[in-house]
């Protein structure tokens, strides 16, 4: 039997997660939350060594390979207010599992970022990755 190329989702009990995670059928699907479920393992994103010990239950179980990791936990509210978490979770988180992640083979990182960090355009005309970078409020400034 062979065996399915493996995904490692962080946020996959969030709406995006969970809904991945149903549709990714054709590979082992192993995720990253803030508490420990069916194939979810529990890990902070703001500390390290959480980071780490998620990661090392992960390997311990399933290996040290990934065909992808999609990278979905990030901080959000709808205020549109700077929050500190903002720089926390999505800024030095990412750059804290980027680090842990260093000790694994993966192939491709994909990264859940947002338009919003886009420069606004006319109405019909799409915004893809030659448009500027020009985020307007914390949330897509965290992203960019």
């Amino acid at each position: 039997m062979t065996e399915k190329p493996r995904v490692l989702i962080t946020g996959a009990a969030g709406s995006i997660g969970s809904a991945l995670r149903e549709r990714l059928v054709d590979y082992e699907v192993i995720g990253l939350d803030r508490e420990d479920g069916p194939g979810v393992f529990a890990f902070d994103i703001t500390d390290s060594a959480s980071i780490e010990r998620a990661l090392d239950r992960i390997a311990d179980r399933h290996g040290r390979r990934f065909a992808a990791v999609i990278h979905l936990a990030a901080y959000f509210d709808f205020s549109g207010e700077d929050n500190p978490l903002y720089d926390e979770v999505n800024v030095e988180g990412t750059a804290k599992l980027l680090d842990a992640l260093q000790d694994y083979e993966v192939e491709r990182f994909i990264y859940s970022g947002t338009m919003l960090v886009h420069r606004p355009g006319a109405p019909g005309l799409p915004i893809n990755e030659a448009t500027a970078i020009d985020p307007k409020w914390a949330y897509p400034i965290s992203k960019a």
